[in-house]
């Protein structure tokens, strides 16, 4: 190669570092303009966070807002509404920072194979009964009245299980619920 070449080449190759070092800098320096611009119109007030006083109130009458798909289910002799987590994230939410639970409603976690399923009241607000069926929706364990204060404790059955089902603190005594007893689950 004659040196006219070499340095032709060589040229090149600055020009080429150069320009993506140049372009590198210049888009830095406009992220940091529009990241500027946004904190100044954040201290000026033109983004507002929603407010939850903006969103209507939940009461016990309109709680299908909360509970949107639920399907009759039968626990021993008492007919409720299941709301049904039957996907990974619906189970790992469960009724964590639900305002209440209905007296007639309950969570149906649909697991889908056998195990110990463990449950714990992560950003619950309110007390729960809690019931593990096995495949045919018998009921294998029961623990009652568990407080949203046992967090980061973890319930589980120590019989394999199949659905867990959380009903409101009380649940079990009031409608005399026992280990043995059937759910009726749905078909769907």
């Amino acid at each position: 190669m004659k040196i006219a070449e070499r340095i032709v080449i060589v040229l090149l190759l600055i020009g080429i570092v150069g320009s993506g070092i140049w372009f590198t800098f210049y888009v830095r320096d406009l992220v940091a303009e529009e990241h500027q611009q946004k904190v100044e119109d954040v201290a000026l007030g033109k983004y507002q966070i929603p407010t939850t006083a903006d969103e209507p109130e939940v009461t016990q009458e309109t709680w299908q807002t909360i509970y949107p798909n639920t399907v009759t289910i039968l626990i021993g002799e008492t007919t409720v509404k299941a709301s049904i987590a039957d996907s990974l994230a619906e189970r790992i939410g469960g009724l964590s920072g639900t305002p209440f639970l209905p007296d007639n409603v309950v969570k149906l976690f649909v697991f889908g194979t056998a195990g110990t399923h463990s449950i714990w009241m992560k950003d619950m607000n309110y007390s729960l009964d809690i019931m593990w069926l096995n495949q045919t929706g018998g009921i294998v364990h029961l623990e009652e009245n568990v407080s949203p204060d046992t967090y980061p404790e973890s319930f589980s059955s120590p019989v394999s299980a199949w659905y867990v089902v959380e009903a409101n603190a009380g649940f079990v005594a009031a409608n005399n619920i026992k280990i043995g007893n059937k759910v009726v689950l749905p078909t769907e």
